[in-house]
Order: C-alpha cells, then sequence, then structure tokens
C-alpha cells in the first residue's frame, strides 16, 4: 500500500502546510516572480508575471552516437501538473526533487500533492517541442531554444543508477510556425535529473527520468 501524503511531506521536510490542502483549497492570490540568480548571469529576466507554473515530470530521451560514443538527445515526454499556486522562493526545486523520487519508485504514490494534471510536452515528427494544455484551457506553446544555461551545482543529479546530472536551464520562445496559442515563451528552471550516462556504445536508446519547473508566459523577453 502506498504511503498517506503525510508521511510523503515528512519524508521531504521542505514544503509548507498549505501543500496539505487539496487544490481547490489552495489559495491563487500570489504568483510569484521567477528568480534567476542560481545561474545568472544566462537567460533573460522575465518582465511579468508568469500566465501558468507547471511541474514537468518525465524522461528525456536520448540515443547513443556509436561514432562519437556518446549519448544525442531525441525527444522528451512529460505530464505538466499545475503548481501556480505552491510555488515560493522557499520551496526551491524541492517540488521537483520529490515528484522525481516518488515517480521512478514503484511502492509510491505517483501524484503525492494530488496536484491538477493540466498538459503535456512532448516533441512532434519535425522534432519541435510543444507544450499541450488543450485539457485545461491554458494555450499551447510549440517552441524554439533561445537559450541555455547549465544547471546549478547543486541541483539533484537523479535518483538511483540514473543520477548523471541534472539537464540545463532553458528559454524557449514561439518558433513562429503559428501553431501556438496564448502563450509566446517559457523557462525550464529547477530541473532534477535527466541527463544520461557520458559514455554508450551502438546505437542504444535510453530514457532518464527527470523533473522542472516550467514557467509560461504571454509574452517574449
Amino acid at each position: 500500500m502506498a504511503p498517506t501524503l503525510t508521511s510523503f511531506l515528512a519524508f521531504s521536510g521542505l514544503f509548507s502546510s498549505v501543500y496539505c490542502l487539496p487544490p481547490t483549497e489552495r489559495s491563487t492570490d500570489t504568483v510569484e516572480v521567477l528568480d534567476l540568480n542560481a545561474v545568472s548571469p544566462g537567460l533573460p529576466t522575465p518582465t511579468t508575471l508568469p500566465s501558468v507554473i507547471a511541474l514537468g515530470v518525465g524522461t528525456q530521451n536520448y540515443t547513443c552516437n556509436s561514432t562519437t560514443g556518446t549519448y544525442s538527445s531525441n525527444v522528451a515526454l512529460a505530464d505538466l501538473y499545475d503548481i501556480t499556486s505552491l510555488v515560493k522562493a522557499s520551496t526551491k526545486d524541492s517540488l521537483c526533487k520529490l515528484y522525481l523520487k516518488h515517480s521512478q519508485d514503484c511502492q509510491s504514490e505517483d501524484n503525492p500533492l494530488k496536484l491538477n494534471l493540466i498538459g503535456d510536452h512532448f516533441f512532434d515528427a519535425s522534432s519541435k517541442p510543444n507544450f499541450d494544455f488543450t485539457r485545461s484551457d491554458k494555450g499551447w506553446l510549440q517552441a524554439k531554444k533561445n537559450a541555455a544555461v547549465p544547471a546549478p551545482a547543486k541541483a539533484s543529479k537523479g535518483v538511483k543508477d540514473q543520477a548523471n546530472g541534472a539537464v540545463d536551464w532553458l528559454y524557449l520562445v514561439d518558433n513562429d510556425a503559428g501553431v501556438s496559442k496564448d502563450l509566446l515563451s517559457v523557462y525550464r528552471v529547477q530541473t532534477a535529473g535527466g541527463k544520461p550516462p557520458t559514455s554508450c556504445s551502438g546505437d542504444e536508446q535510453i530514457e532518464i527520468p527527470y523533473a522542472a519547473e516550467y514557467w509560461f508566459y504571454k509574452e517574449e523577453f
């Protein structure tokens, strides 16, 4: 039987009592300003509040380049949960760490804080990253990478035997393909896990678990 929600929070030791409330009882009065000090300079600073903040939990998928003996990024797949009203300066990457751990533990609840699933992150047949919020009517963003910086040195490297490091923090913008709706940019921050091993052989394909916060905006910066 999966542990109770109380045991999840006791284990993490990083959350305030507000996280015990079901989604309908959480305050939506305050939206945080994105703090990029951990990787500043490197990413442009947003000048407005986010439209939505999502917790992405999924995998970064890689294919081995047999010539170089290293992995190259292929696609990413993730569920997007609404954390707009939960993110505070004090949470840092604790939400990402908690969900990454429980997504890899067969004895745990995959959604320990009972967050609302509001969208999906995937790459299409043309290798374009998409953030689909159709299910929650919060828009759609088909993006391209604008800037990237390494994750902070203290970022979670991952879980179990896949702790190879945290993927980069990113800033992505609308790719001008006419697909996006209501959203024009997103930051991937507070990353946990997701990096592949440093070497490989053959044409091996692997999936590395990761979690990250995605801050979506109606503007580009």
